[in-house]
């Protein structure tokens, strides 16, 4: 069994974290909210296939509307590719 690299997951949310905060700040940030859901056990397990690592969702002032929901995850059969893929 392969030493599983802990470093590469933290490197995926970190860039996820980037993203999300560029896209919000394009626009009025002031009158939206950002919730951001990262699983902790992908520090810690190795990331199997078609696992969720992590949800951002942004929504408008009241906290009503969704505007903008999307979800990282590890694409299947390929040992080191992640997809950031909307919901919307």
């Amino acid at each position: 069994m392969n030493q599983y690299n802990s470093s590469i997951p933290k490197f995926i949310v970190s860039v996820f974290l980037i993203v999300t905060g560029f896209f919000s700040s394009t626009i009025k940030a002031q009158e939206l909210k950002l919730m951001i859901k990262i699983n902790e056990a992908v520090f810690y397990d190795r990331i199997t296939s078609n696992k969720i690592i992590g949800t951002r969702h942004l929504f408008n002032r009241e906290g009503k509307k969704i505007l903008i929901s999307s979800s990282l995850e590890k694409i299947k059969n390929t040992p080191g590719a992640y997809i950031i893929r909307g919901q919307n």
